[in-house]
């Protein structure tokens, strides 16, 4: 059995251990409280695994624990439990089964954390493309590596109900990405020890912290004994721990594993070296070695940038971090357009561009009309010509429209992104606030769109904060008002109504008051929906990720609406859609 397996000190009461710090929602509801629970500050992944080498077998065992990823995983502790005897079966696991199946759920977890598997809409695990890749023996190296190198800190794993602590929020950061590039640096000698792992390059929290991180070494390498202790006690400090006695060595002792952890997979993508008895990491050869390393990395930051479709859902997110080696990416067009420096007119750019969850649906003429409020004639039109060169390649939701959609302050601009959204999904001739048919109407509805010759659907935005409920009142409002209020609008009836709200949830049962006034009302049979921003969002980019045709898409949305339910998030979207 390989040495890195498992720690063979360890005995059952760390796996346990381990298992709940990768807690997953429990039958019995157990609830830990998170006014209580300190954030991560320092790196952590899930770990029963050490060496990626074995993930491919962990898959498999899953498979089969799971009658080929059917079975239900969430709260299913027959499941869990199945997936630790198959765990043993393959000898990736000593002889011993948890009570409750907290064993799977932590090696559940770590497939999770590198997007081999996730979550869906109905509680199963999925393998990814790269996940399917690996259980079909095909490129093994390739497809492992990629997913260790774009491995990153959120993503969605981390923010889920089963992953406790969580990370600060100011972290946005590949890990293994990192301690390479810290590893390359000529100001280290091309070598980096656990001991500075452990205290300098876990506690990082961006990518843009690499040379801060190189010179922290640099001094303390070069400092006495009674400074390296003072360097020391400052980064114990801020540890998220809450521990009476904070010293070195039990401070190394907890992060050293994870460390460890970090050092065999960076190991493992061979752009750097693990000599056996040593705890170091260092560029193997020499400094042609080293030019390698930095051609690749490029490649890889603009092959692969940070995901944040980790806003948007799991499912979302692990499908497009998941991707196998062979499914390209296309970079997002921001990163070409502002990464160089943050002028005025970068941020400008910026800014129109995050009007447009894409701009491959918009002609050169909008896209000009837009730019030509902000610049001159002539600078336009070479802007304008810029997005247009760079969204020939864009394939995928831009990160600027995602973070900025689904974090809007402002209730107005959530509307106007709302509408692109659903130009994007197909409906090109969407309408912004539209005038009534009935004269005289103190109120009117936010988006209408044209379904097909003979019917339309009104659509409510809701940006609210943390919760949208459909009340009776607002329910009364849309029956007995907007619907009445724009029916004939453009000689069309009304058909369906939905609301899309940057929120959580309720008051689903107040649809069917809507459905049934509305008949008795205005004589209209009429169906509707509730769905959450991030939901629609991650409609979308599914569409566009899989190069869905403009009438599947708009036929994606119309079931949506025929279905009188709340989609809360892209799974159950994706479920409902049979999407995966």
């Amino acid at each position: 059995m390989d040495e890195f397996l498992y720690d063979k000190n360890k005995g059952s009461d760390d796996e346990v251990r381990e298992a709940l710090l990768s807690y997953d929602v429990r039958e019995d509801k157990e609830k830990i409280s998170s006014e209580k629970t300190k954030l991560r500050t320092i790196w952590f992944v899930t770990r029963p695994l050490r060496d990626p080498n074995y993930f491919p077998q962990a898959l498999e065992a899953l498979k089969e624990a799971t009658n080929n990823f059917k079975e239900v995983w969430e709260s299913n502790r027959p499941v869990q439990k199945a997936y630790e005897q198959s765990l043993i079966d393959k000898k990736l696991k000593r002889n011993n089964i948890s009570a409750d199946g907290s064993g799977g759920r932590t090696w559940g977890a770590m497939l999770r954390t590198y997007s081999l598997v996730y979550m869906d809409g109905g509680k199963r695990l999925v393998p990814t493309k790269a996940g399917l890749a690996l259980l079909k023996g095909k490129k093994k190296f390739e497809n492992l590596r990629k997913q260790l190198l774009t491995l990153q800190i959120p993503n969605s794993y981390f923010l889920s109900s089963g992953f406790r602590p969580k990370f600060e929020e100011d972290f946005r950061i590949r890990p293994i990405r990192f301690l390479i590039k810290v590893v390359n640096s000529l100001e280290l000698n091309f070598y980096v020890t656990k001991e500075e792992i452990i205290y300098f390059v876990l506690k990082a929290r961006h990518d843009s912290q690499l040379q801060e991180t190189v010179r922290e070494i640099v001094r303390f390498r070069n400092a006495n004994e009674q400074v390296k202790m003072k360097m020391k006690n400052e980064v114990i400090a801020i540890d998220y721990r809450s521990r009476s006695d904070k010293s070195a060595r039990e401070f190394e002792a907890t992060n050293g594993d994870v460390a460890h952890t970090f050092m065999l997979q960076a190991a493992y993508t061979e752009l750097v070296d693990y000599p056996k008895g040593k705890s170091l990491l260092r560029v193997k050869s020499d400094l042609s070695t080293s030019e390698e390393i930095n051609i690749l990395m490029d490649s890889f930051d603009k092959r692969y940038p940070f995901n944040t479709r980790y806003k948007i859902s799991e499912a979302r997110f692990s499908e497009s971090a998941g991707l196998d080696i062979d499914s390209y990416k296309s970079r997002p067009i921001t990163k070409a357009l502002v990464a160089s420096n943050q002028s005025k007119e970068d941020k400008l750019i910026e800014e129109i561009i995050s009007k447009y969850p894409t701009l491959l649906g918009a002609s050169y003429s909008d896209i000009l009309e837009v730019v030509s409020e902000h610049f001159s004639p002539k600078k336009a039109i070479d802007v304008t010509k810029i997005i247009m060169d760079k969204t020939k390649e864009l394939t995928n939701i831009d990160d600027v429209f995602i973070d900025s959609y689904l974090n809007q302050q402002d209730n107005l601009k959530f509307e106007e992104q709302t509408v692109e959204v659903l130009k994007a999904l197909g409906f090109v001739d969407t309408k912004y606030k539209p005038k009534p048919v009935k004269k005289n109407t103190k109120t009117g509805i936010e988006i209408l769109i044209p379904i097909d010759d003979e019917n339309i659907a009104l659509i409510d935005a809701k940006n609210y904060g943390k919760k949208f409920t459909l009340t009776a009142n607002l329910a009364n409002h849309m029956a007995s008002e907007y619907i009445p209020e724009y029916d004939g609008y453009d000689g069309k009836h009304v058909r369906y109504f939905g609301y899309i709200t940057a929120s959580k949830i309720g008051g689903v049962a107040n649809l069917e008051k809507i459905i049934k006034k509305a008949d008795e009302y205005s004589d209209l049979k009429v169906s509707g929906s509730l769905i959450s921003a991030s939901a629609l969002l991650g409609l979308l980019d599914y569409c566009m990720e899989n190069d869905i045709e403009i009438e599947q898409k708009k036929s994606y949305f119309i079931e949506l609406l025929n279905d009188n339910k709340a989609y809360e998030t892209y799974g159950e979207v994706a479920l409902r859609l049979q999407l995966t």
